[in-house]
């Protein structure tokens, strides 16, 4: 009896402590439709992973959970966009024992009224309440654009630039109210905001009263994952691009151990920065497993967490990685930042000397393989230069600089009638590549020389890789001058248009 007693008191001591860490979320919304799906999400660094659902009915919804082990809950509420919602969420902070209402009059989300106990969320609330009827425009512009997709471009434009507008007005009340306010964490969040739009975006002209704010952090602060992020968004560090020296730093696996890149020269490194919350980056996975397998006696592959340290751990614990799993634990702010990493994933391509030969972002099905392929499988050649008769043939020529690596000149041709130039194609098997028919030459002077003939592709169609990946086809151009030394391939003017600039034609 003694013992059963001891065991429920035990049970009942479990269950009050467990009853201490929860708090509660209920919602009170009007001018929702019934059935309206809201998720919660919880926020870990700056990813974000549904952790309750519910529905709304007769405008109420219901939350209840534990508080994470820091004490405090950063989360977001979203609705489906289909119910008349901007692409907004609602921030919401939560600790232990607090029960919060949040109210609405209508589904511009991000102003629903939180009322809270939580100091953070009462200082995020001062925020809002800076600028609720600016934000609430901001959000009927969000959904009236999502209505405008297929108006014309002037129109989309036109309620960019009043979205803009407002967004930039918000910015000046938030950056006076900031000016007024100690330094916390919801200031500090601010602050990162400010600085991306310093970094990012061409049109912010707050840039001096940002750095004035910046400026009245302490060391300690500076010294935060936060601070750190902010400051490379201010002080942008130098930055490598390839051709340099490959960067390094401390890098720490799973069980805390230190390692470092240069561990890991005499073979081939392939970069892989990426984030659990990316889901090109999970879809990329296997296929690196199959690298690694594939090219384990010459390369070497580094994953480079960028999320928190529990996330990256979380996130490791779920993807099989059968190959260096490391961070920096500093998430945007240390060699994301010096490898210049804008988007993920991100990959960088480094020699076996620790030179970096490829950086590019992105993935598709397919495209590490043809990487891999393009630049550890494919023979190195060297440049030659033969004549016969009036025929100037420049093998393997060398250039300055390019757009892509899907396209190599094998060969140019140099008659009194034509310039005709060989190209290799490197892309995923079965998928397309095109030429425009705009394509064209220019030499040093600029002069134009245009495309008269293809062969083995069709400018302005699709042309299909085989299973290889690996094709060759020529074009004909009117003739270049035959002092020429050096000319551009271009199709045009577009970020996206084909450009291999200076092809050398003489030693």
């Amino acid at each position: 009896m003694k013992k059963l007693l001891f065991s429920s008191l035990f049970l009942l001591s479990c269950l009050a402590s467990h009853a201490q860490h929860e708090y509660t979320i209920e919602g009170d919304v009007k001018g929702v439709k019934d059935g309206t799906l809201v998720s919660l999400f919880l926020t870990d660094g700056r990813v974000g992973s549904v952790v309750a659902s519910d529905t709304i009915r007769n405008g109420k919804f219901f939350f209840k959970r534990n508080a994470g082990e820091s004490g405090m809950d950063q989360l977001s509420l979203m609705c489906n966009r289909e119910a008349d919602f901007p692409p907004m969420s609602l921030e919401i902070y939560a600790t232990p024992d607090a029960q919060i209402k949040v109210t609405g009059t209508n589904t511009l989300i991000y102003t629903w009224k939180v009322d809270s106990p939580v100091k953070e969320q009462q200082e995020y609330n001062r925020f809002i309440e800076n600028s609720r009827d600016l934000w609430d425009e901001y959000q009927r512009l969000a959904i009236k654009s999502r209505s405008m997709r297929s108006a014309p471009e002037a129109e989309q434009k036109a309620m960019r630039a009043k979205s803009d507008s407002i967004s930039a007005i918000i910015d000046k009340r938030e950056l006076k109210l900031m000016q007024e306010l100690p330094v916390s964490s919801i200031w500090m969040d601010k602050l990162f905001g400010l600085s991306m739009s310093v970094k990012y975006n061409p049109m912010f002209t707050n840039k001096e009263e940002t750095l004035a704010l910046y400026n009245r952090l302490s060391e300690e602060q500076k010294a935060s994952i936060k601070g750190q992020e902010i400051t490379v968004n201010l002080f942008p560090p130098k930055t490598v691009k390839e051709g340099d020296d490959m960067a390094d730093t401390d890098l720490f696996d799973l069980d805390g151990n230190i390692h470092h890149l240069a561990d890991f020269k005499g073979k081939y490194m392939l970069l892989d920065f990426w984030s659990s919350g990316c889901g090109p980056c999970i879809m990329a996975l296997p296929e690196m497993k199959e690298i690694q397998e594939q090219y384990k006696d010459r390369l070497t592959i580094v994953s480079l967490s960028s999320d928190t340290k529990n996330r990256w751990k979380a996130a490791s614990a779920q993807h099989e990685m059968t190959w260096e799993n490391l961070s920096d634990l500093k998430q945007n702010a240390g060699l994301s930042a010096i490898y210049d990493v804008n988007g993920i994933p991100n990959y960088v391509l480094i020699s076996p000397e620790g030179k970096i030969m490829k950086m590019w972002s992105g993935y598709g099905k397919g495209s590490l393989k043809l990487k891999m392929r393009r630049y550890l499988d494919t023979p190195k050649r060297e440049m030659s230069i033969v004549r016969k008769a009036n025929t100037k043939i420049v093998n393997h020529p060398i250039y300055k600089s390019t757009n892509t690596d899907i396209l190599e000149v094998k060969q140019v041709e140099l008659t009194d009638t034509a310039t005709v130039v060989h190209f290799y194609a490197y892309y995923i098997p079965n998928y397309w590549i095109q030429v425009s028919t705009d394509a064209k030459l220019t030499d040093a002077k600029s002069v134009s020389y245009a495309l008269k003939k293809a062969e083995g592709i069709t400018p302005g169609e699709h042309f299909f890789l085989p299973e290889s990946g690996e094709a060759e086809f020529s074009l004909t151009f009117e003739p270049l001058p035959s002092d020429t030394k050096l000319f551009n391939f271009t199709e045009g003017t577009a970020k996206k248009d084909w450009q291999i600039n200076e092809i050398k034609l003489t030693k």
